[in-house]
């Protein structure tokens, strides 16, 4: 099915299920890794997400969506049964914060809505039931209603689109430069931490992030050198150390080019009264 969520744009999705779905006290899934989105949407009930180690808590009329590849586990919170409804998409993305980063999932309050939503699922739960006629267009128009009144209600929250191939990997990559940028990294050793050929990475990384990893991570590390320049007295050797670089006069050539600046000079016009310590 062609979806238009967003005025003139389209994405082509397949509705794969609606199942509606019980889970008793004390119930838990094991953690499932799905190549579609799922929208989890709870009728009656309190339950915890986890979500890539991320919780959520869930209540009535509250929607969860899960993105391609996200690994993901639920169980109820409280005593009784928890009712909900789980859709499965194939080729749709949502991007919690139009980011264009990957995410793995976003969670919308959905009782400003909550007729209209609890209506269209009822409408989908009879119509993939009874399988009369037409019910697939009735099923496709049901469904992009659904996401037409949840833009309404949470019309800055997120953007639809189709999912990238590598999106996840690329942001894991990213994620792993923002945390590990001080340590000796090669593109090898990238490739390892995603699973990638190298060379593939290089490509999706730059048609993703809009640079090359190895670009990424010198700016990761001229930003942090940018921020201890100014607010330590550490020699220019050991603030290159600290953030990464293997020598000095490495460090000065990449951060010159980043910023226009040595780091004596970028230092001198950010904080004037930090005793000069280059070596």
């Amino acid at each position: 099915m062609i979806l238009h969520p967003q005025g003139n744009a389209s994405v082509s999705a397949n509705l794969l299920f609606v199942t509606a779905s019980k889970l008793e006290e004390d119930a838990r899934t094991a953690p499932q890794t799905h190549p579609y989105a799922e929208f989890f949407y709870v009728l009656r009930g309190e339950l915890d997400f986890e979500v890539e180690g991320e919780l959520f808590s869930l209540r009535e009329d509250d929607l969860l969506v899960v993105n391609p590849d996200a690994s993901h586990r639920e169980y109820p919170r409280g005593p009784g049964t928890v009712e909900y409804v789980s859709l499965g998409i194939e080729g749709l993305f949502l991007d919690p914060d139009a980011s264009g980063m990957w995410s793995g999932s976003c969670l919308l309050h959905c009782r400003a809505m909550r007729s209209e939503a609890r209506f269209f699922l009822r409408l989908l739960l009879s119509e993939l039931e009874r399988t009369q006629s037409d019910f697939e267009k009735l099923c496709l128009l049901a469904f992009e209603s659904l996401l037409l009144c949840m833009r309404r209600v949470h019309p800055q929250e997120f953007t639809i689109s189709s999912p990238k191939r590598t999106a996840r990997e690329c942001s894991a990559i990213k994620r792993y430069i923002d945390v590990h940028f001080r340590d000796p990294i090669s593109l090898d050793r990238l490739a390892e931490v995603c699973g990638l050929n190298k060379y593939y990475l290089a490509h999706a990384f730059r048609e993703y992030i809009g640079m090359s990893p190895i670009n990424y991570l010198n700016a990761r590390r001229v930003e942090e050198a940018g921020r201890l320049l100014c607010s330590t007295n550490d020699s220019i050797s050991q603030i290159a150390s600290t953030v990464g670089f293997s020598s000095q006069s490495y460090f000065a050539q990449v951060f010159q080019k980043s910023t226009g600046e040595s780091p004596g000079e970028y230092r001198k016009r950010h904080r004037k009264n930090c005793p000069d310590k280059t070596e």
